[in-house]
């Protein structure tokens, strides 16, 4: 089985995720990314309504032209054998090959194979879901041409790391356009976000937070605030964190410094790290009572179901504190080194927990691992 990606393209390719929030013509670059580490022709990013099933593209690359994407959006959507005979198998955070959701055989008699993959040329798919819910499903989609050969384990490996990421950006990116859409009463729709946001000045200063963000820094798990600034209580990610706010402040004029951009900061131990995104105000300006910062940072905390979810994941299976940790982690998106690294721990010694984590829950590869914790039923005893 292939490894993941390597360090430097994974933070790559979550920078542009985390841009994508504020920037949805963004995803087609992300998606042109992924493309060719994954071996994928054709690839997108679709909601679709649960009720008519029809679907809303959010970004398509491989150029399949107006035309087909209205096809499939208003059409072959309903008719999606994938998704129809995997339907038992759409929990968030699963990445599932096209084989396992149908068979060759349904696949190939069936309409949406016939006339529509056959014209894109996809006859191989893996598909990541984002979110699943009552009203609307969330996914992100891959194929490959007849000449090619399935998806298998580097590519599910590869895709999985993202996956996290993908789900957030687009929360975020939900959650603005709610805002946004309020006008002047945008304090009142700030207030009742879960989401965590502040206004800084161009010092790093805090003007502004929301009810959510002053939950967090009054907690002090990953962020804290200091002197009036908003710190990371990490010390590599209060550097990171830093550099990402003068940069946004500075509006591009700051030389090598970046405008704003996107981050994890680790918090305590068996605790997911939170995401956070910087950006200038320019971009999104959603309170009119902090008209004077020039800086907007979006932290947004793992949901506390996921986290019990999780620690009945990890009780179940008799897993200590730092296997737990490691674990955690993994699911969070990191490789083992970077999981390693903020554990103050080698990578070995990291590899060696894992083998043992592998031992106790009857999983045979990291990928296996990470899909167990995320579709893991409490209510049942097991993952589904």
């Amino acid at each position: 089985m292939g490894g993941g990606w390597s360090e430097k393209v994974l933070k790559d390719l979550i920078e542009a995720i985390y841009g994508s929030s504020t920037d949805p013509a963004r995803w087609v670059r992300f998606l042109e990314l992924v493309g060719p580490g994954v071996g994928s022709s054709a690839s997108a990013i679709h909601i679709q309504a649960r009720e008519s099933r029809r679907a809303r593209t959010v970004a398509f690359h491989g150029d399949p032209g107006d035309a087909r994407i209205q096809e499939y959006e208003s059409y072959y959507s309903t008719r999606n054998v994938w998704l129809e005979n995997g339907a038992h198998l759409l929990a968030p955070g699963a990445v599932l090959i096209g084989e396992e959701m149908c068979s060759d055989e349904i696949l190939l008699r069936s309409e949406f194979y016939n006339d529509f993959l056959r014209r894109l040329d996809v006859r191989y798919s893996v598909r990541a879901v984002l979110a699943s819910g009552p009203e609307r499903l969330e996914y992100m989609s891959f194929g490959r041409p007849h000449a090619s050969r399935p998806f298998g384990e580097s590519a599910r490996v590869k895709i999985r790391q993202l996956l996290p990421h993908v789900a957030q950006a687009l929360r975020i990116h939900a959650r603005l356009e709610g805002v946004e859409a309020r006008g002047r009463a945008a304090g009142e729709a700030l207030a009742g976000l879960s989401l965590g946001v502040f206004f800084l000045d161009a010092r790093g200063r805090v003007i502004e937070m929301n009810a959510a963000g002053r939950r967090v820094v009054e907690s002090r798990d990953g962020l804290a605030i200091e002197r009036g600034a908003l710190v990371a209580r990490d010390s590599a990610s209060e550097v990171r964190l830093q550099r990402l706010v003068l940069g946004a402040a500075s509006g591009g004029a700051g030389g090598p410094l970046p405008l704003g951009g996107a981050m994890t900061i680790p918090r305590e131990a068996g605790h997911a790290p939170l995401a956070a995104m910087v950006i200038p105000t320019r971009i999104t300006c959603v309170l009119a009572e902090a008209s004077t910062a020039s800086v907007i940072v979006l932290v947004e905390v793992p949901h506390a179901r996921r986290a019990e979810s999780f620690d009945a994941f990890a009780d179940s299976y008799g897993l200590s504190r730092s296997e737990a940790t490691l674990t955690q982690r993994l699911v969070a998106g990191m490789s083992l080194r970077q999981a390693a690294v903020l554990m103050g721990i080698r990578e070995n010694t990291a590899r060696s927990h894992l083998k043992r984590v592998f031992h106790k829950t009857g999983a045979h590869r990291q990928g296996d691992l990470i899909r167990r914790a995320l579709t893991y039923d409490p209510g049942s005893g097991g993952a589904s």
